[in-house]
């Protein structure tokens, strides 16, 4: 029995080897409907799962009656801001600005939690630049803001503009006022004491400005001043210095004078033949 149930188990193990069955694929009809059931659970997730974007809440428009909206007049508008000279920044008004945006705007009575957060310099500032008139529709407009926090920006410009006004420079006051410079002569004070000088200087002033004649005249003096002014013609020769010759040269062509050979030169100075035919043409050259 244990020799056959061997045999079985042979059997069952070479059968399973062979190659395994392809597994079935999906059709393209098939994968296309797999693919609209996660489209359309990813879409399901997101619409549960994903923030609402933050959009500024729609104001109801105003009516005719009740009470009329604050509004605060901006005299620094156009004389204040990037394309002015004074820039968005202007130094005179940096520190109300500034001290007024860190002021305790949100009312919280002490130990209440909660951030209170200053105001922004820089909306301060884009405000006087581009309100002519400050109100809290404007603002929310401007910034888009909330109405609760556009009213504050204009609470700060009631505080900020009159302590601008009383502090801004006279130039800035002249110019928002339409008020011209007077133009003032130029003064200075002169200190130069000038005096008249007396015989014995002038003369000393001659002498000390006399024209030097010991080797030449007056004129001729005057005349070399007037060609220098006008410049002396200029030469294009370039002299170079002399080249030295070869301290065995003369040696060399007195030996060639008394009929020897080259080579013998060549052996008796230890100059090269090459420079000795050179230097015996260019003897020739200028004999000729």
């Amino acid at each position: 029995m244990q020799h056959a149930f061997v045999l079985n188990l042979f059997s069952d193990t070479s059968s399973n080897s062979k190659t395994p069955p392809t597994p079935d694929l999906l059709s393209p009809a098939q994968l296309e409907a797999l693919n609209a059931r996660f489209a359309a659970n990813a879409n399901k997730w997101l619409i549960e799962n994903a923030p609402a974007p933050k959009t500024v809440s729609q104001r109801n428009p105003k009516s005719a009656s009740g009470r009329k909206p604050k509004a605060v007049e901006n005299p620094f508008y156009m004389y204040i801001g990037c394309m002015t000279d004074w820039g968005r920044y202007p130094d005179f008004a940096l520190d109300i600005i500034e001290g007024v945006a860190r002021l305790d705007w949100h009312g919280r009575a002490i130990g209440v939690g909660g951030k209170s957060m200053p105001l922004s310099v820089r909306s301060l500032t884009v405000i006087l630049e581009s309100l002519p008139v400050v109100t809290t529709e404007t603002v929310m407009d401007l910034l888009s803001l909330e109405e609760r926090h556009a009213s504050r920006y204009v609470k700060a410009m009631e505080l900020i503009i009159p302590r601008m006004m009383d502090c801004r420079p006279k130039t800035l006051r002249n110019e928002m006022e339409g008020i011209e410079p007077e133009p003032k002569p130029c003064e200075w004070e002169d200190l130069d004491v000038l005096s008249v000088p007396s015989a014995e200087e002038l003369a000393k002033l001659h002498y000390d400005l006399r024209t030097l004649t010991q080797f030449k005249s007056a004129e001729e003096y005057e005349r070399d001043h007037e060609d220098g002014l006008i410049g002396a013609p200029i030469t294009s020769v370039i002299a170079f210095p002399a080249r030295m010759q070869h301290p065995k040269r003369r040696e060399v062509m007195g030996m060639l004078a008394q009929g020897l050979s080259q080579s013998e030169i060549e052996r008796l100075t230890g100059v090269p033949r090459k420079t000795i035919r050179r230097w015996q043409a260019e003897t020739l050259a200028l004999a000729a």
